[in-house]
This record gives C-alpha cells, sequence and structure tokens, in this order.
C-alpha cells in the first residue's frame, strides 16, 4: 500500500497536468468543432473536421449548414506567420551572439562589479511592460520603426538579452574548471580554451537558452501588437487579434492558436533533452583566476 504521503504528491501532479493541459486541450478540441458541436457544448467533437484550418489558410469549405468562406483577412494572417518566421530565429540567433561572450565573462572570470552588472540585467526586466510600452511606440514611431520588423526584433532583444545573460552566466558559473585549466596549462589561450573546451561543454546551456529566446518571441503579443498593429509588418499573433471580431467562429480563432502552438511543441519536444540539462545557478561562484 502506497503511504498518504506518496498518495498527495501523485493527486497533487495530476491536478497540475490537467490544469496545464486543459487549456492546450480546449483549443485543440474546439477547432476540429463544426457548429453543431460548439452549439451542444460538447467535450469531444461528434462531427470533428479540418474545416477551421482550411479556412485560416484561405480555403472555401462545406459545413453542416452549407458553404463557409475562408477567413477574410487569411491574407494578413499568412503574411504574419511569415513575418514571425523571420523575426524569431534572427532574435535567436542575435541572442545566443550577444550572450554567450557575456555570461562567459561574467561566469567564468573576476570581473570588477559583476554583481552589480547581473542585478542591472535582472532591473531592467523588472519593469511591467506596460510601463515602457508608451516610450517605446512615441521613440519607434519617431525614427520611423514602428511599422518594420527591425523595430520588433529590437524590441525584443532588449527582453532576451538581460533574461538569457543572466540564465547562462549561471550556467557557465557551474561547469567543470579543471578541463580548462589543463587547456590553459598546455598552451591555449583564454579564446582558444573558450573555443576548444568550454564552449562544447556548455552546448547543452545553449541550446536550451536559444529554445527559449526563440519561443519567447515566437509566442510575444504585447510588444508585437503594438510596434506592428495595422501595418505589413504585424506579425502572427498581433493578426490573431482581430479575431476578437469573430466571437461566432471559435473553431477558427482555436485553429489559429492551435497552428501557432504546433511549432512551439515540436521545439520543445525535440530539444527537451537539452532544456533539462540547463541548471540555474548562482552566477558568483568560483571563477577562473586569469
Amino acid at each position: 500500500m502506497p503511504s498518504l504521503k506518496k498518495i498527495l504528491v501523485y493527486l497533487a501532479a495530476l491536478a497540475i497536468a490537467v490544469y496545464c493541459i486543459a487549456p492546450i486541450y480546449s483549443l485543440v478540441i474546439i477547432s476540429l468543432m463544426d457548429v453543431r458541436d460548439v452549439v451542444a457544448g460538447n467535450v469531444i467533437p461528434v462531427n470533428a473536421n479540418i474545416n477551421a484550418y482550411l479556412r485560416i489558410l484561405g480555403y472555401d469549405v462545406v459545413g453542416p449548414y452549407g458553404p463557409l468562406r475562408a477567413y477574410g483577412a487569411y491574407e494578413g494572417l499568412l503574411r504574419g506567420l511569415t513575418n514571425i518566421m523571420i523575426v524569431a530565429p534572427i532574435v535567436m540567433v542575435i541572442t545566443i551572439l550577444a550572450t554567450v561572450p557575456a555570461s562567459y565573462a561574467l561566469g567564468r572570470l573576476r570581473v570588477r562589479g559583476k554583481t552589480f552588472l547581473i542585478l542591472a540585467l535582472l532591473a531592467s526586466r523588472s519593469l511591467p511592460p506596460v510601463s515602457v510600452a508608451l516610450p517605446y511606440f512615441f521613440l519607434f514611431s519617431q525614427i520611423g520603426l514602428r511599422t518594420s520588423l527591425l523595430g520588433i526584433i529590437i524590441v525584443h532583444l532588449t527582453i532576451t538579452i538581460p533574461i538569457i545573460t543572466w540564465v547562462l552566466t549561471g550556467f557557465f558559473s557551474a561547469l567543470p574548471r579543471d578541463l580548462e585549466r589543463a587547456a590553459r596549462i598546455d598552451g591555449c589561450s583564454r579564446s582558444g580554451a573558450f573555443l576548444r573546451v568550454v564552449l562544447p561543454m556548455a552546448a547543452p546551456g545553449i541550446a536550451a537558452s536559444a529554445v527559449i529566446a526563440f519561443l519567447f518571441s515566437w509566442n510575444d503579443f504585447f510588444f508585437s501588437w503594438l510596434i506592428s498593429q495595422g501595418t505589413p509588418a504585424a506579425t502572427y499573433n498581433a493578426q490573431l487579434s482581430g479575431f476578437f471580431n469573430f466571437q461566432n467562429e471559435p473553431a477558427m480563432f482555436a485553429a489559429a492558436v492551435t497552428l501557432q502552438v504546433i511549432l512551439a511543441a515540436i521545439v520543445a519536444a525535440v530539444l527537451q533533452k537539452y532544456i533539462v540539462k540547463l541548471r540555474i545557478v548562482d552566477p558568483g561562484a568560483v571563477v577562473i583566476e586569469q
């Protein structure tokens, strides 16, 4: 017989799993429903179909009560999908290129004022996003970046670079130091030991951080909407706000959101083994002597 403590742990884990999975389950199920299922309030679609997905992609379909036209703004939705498929990889690459050397220096070298720098990075992200919305909006409007993908990329980088730098700083500081010391003794320069020894060891953390940066950019709604809404640069998330005018079409909205979730789920599933290896520890660990 399992103990009461173990039973409570299992029940808590089950409750958390249901809490996390229920919204995704609802999205997927609603996206496969037609009008009859929605009206009946079915938990499982009796008349499952992919008409909602076809309509958001620009195809006319035949429903239970006759022909159904494609989503009127499908061109903007597909353009938004293209935009975010451009923005998110660029944000990911620039974030990793900027944060890896910075995190190595903060995590493994004696840097004057390191504690202050790390606290400044965290403080830059302590402000609620809405508090910087107006400054970004007016500044980018004046310099011509409000209607461009470049503006979205810059805003996303102001968020991903501080967070990923902090995460990778802890990861670099936790890596074994013996191999790097041995490489230095054998004649490697600091940069040589970094490239040949430290980077291969840090590959799991870097890969996981790249995924985090990508998914943040991919999932961001607020800043993407602020910078690009109503322009050709509007991203997929910003275009989703147009569905708020179609409350009688829940299946199409659910299909559009599910389509966005699919890529994130695939990336997370493929790289899960790297994500679980990402150890967030105290960045103030012992450093290697110069």
